[in-house]
């Protein structure tokens, strides 16, 4: 996250969000070790609402259960903080978030990369006008 001399910029003005995912999790829900499709341009971000939970990176992430995995670095998501995700974090590692132990939500803002969108493809006429929100 950069400070400019009046406003905080989140992510860089290439990378602003056109598209998002919801996740809503229920008690034991995961999302399995992955790295995001290279259509989304880095970096993106994920922001997690009702309660806490943690985010796994490593090379190599194990299974051991169901919901329960083992990978090198946990990261905690505190409700309402932003994770930016970009760089070998999501590129080259793999992430997971082992399975919750309450009801939450998440939400992950992502750019996907003009060159790589669907053949035919046409935004929302409304998303177009939409600018940075300046803190």
């Amino acid at each position: 996250m950069e400070h400019t001399s009046s406003r905080w910029i989140i992510l860089p003005a290439d990378c602003i969000p056109n598209s998002c995912i919801i996740n809503i999790y229920d008690d034991g829900d995961c999302v399995p070790p992955h790295i995001t499709h290279h259509v989304f341009v880095r970096p993106f971000c994920t922001v997690p609402f009702i309660s806490n939970n943690n985010i796994l990176f490593d090379k190599e992430i194990y299974v051991i259960g169901p919901g329960k995995f083992r990978g090198s670095k946990e990261i905690p998501l505190s409700v309402d903080s932003v994770l930016i995700l970009k760089g070998n974090g999501e590129n080259i590692a793999k992430n997971c978030i082992p399975g919750a132990q309450h009801h939450r939500v998440s939400v992950t803002f992502r750019r996907m990369d003009s060159s790589k969108m669907l053949y035919g493809f046409q935004p929302d006429p409304e998303l177009k006008e939409l600018q940075p929100y300046e803190l």
